[in-house]
């Protein structure tokens, strides 16, 4: 069972963070687990996705 839980508050974006708790959690599980690519975004909507440097075109590129 995966289970994805999501918590929004309106947050003034002239403050700084103070603290931030992040907990992962598997339970009942076989095999391996990996936790990557964790990151956190700006902005009022979670994208759940972000561009790998490889997929941004260059200025060079032309």
């Amino acid at each position: 069972m995966v289970f994805f839980n999501q918590t929004a508050h309106n947050i003034s974006s002239s403050k700084r963070i103070k603290s931030l708790t992040i907990r992962l959690f598997v339970s009942d599980c076989t095999g391996a687990v990996y936790f990557t690519d964790l990151f956190l975004q700006g902005g009022s909507i979670a994208v759940g996705w972000a561009g790998h440097v490889s997929e941004i075109k260059w200025t060079l590129d032309g």
